[in-house]
């Protein structure tokens, strides 16, 4: 299934549901303890939309179905989603697998965001 980035725009318009993007900073990681110094996360909200993504049989020692996929518009979020955020909402939390970006002209205008539970 392939989309164009003006179709995944008029998907979210229409069938969008708000979301969050949870993003986590870490502090510096300490040798004596093993462990980071200390960590916060910052939410930001957008109009994000979930479907189903089938990929079928690639391998056969490795089947892969229903993937989960999020889109999400790139105009109006001041941050870009990464492969170590969440994505909260309509009673999922879900984390950030991989991340493509779509372009027109050199300007960012979605992300399609791979997820899983």
């Amino acid at each position: 299934m392939s989309f164009r980035s003006y179709d995944l725009l008029k998907l979210v318009d229409e069938h969008g549901e708000t979301l969050t993007l949870r993003k986590y900073s870490y502090g510096a990681y300490n040798p004596q303890t093993s462990a980071l110094a200390s960590s916060s996360s910052t939410d930001y909200t957008f109009t994000g939309y979930f479907y189903n993504y089938s990929l079928g049989v690639i391998d056969p020692e490795n089947i892969n179905r229903g993937v989960r996929k999020c889109v999400i518009p790139a105009l109006g979020l001041t941050v870009a989603p990464d492969t170590e955020d969440e994505i909260i909402g309509n009673g999922n939390k879900v984390h950030i697998n991989n991340v493509l970006t779509m372009f027109s002209g050199g300007t960012a205008l979605c992300y399609i965001c791979d997820v899983s539970e």
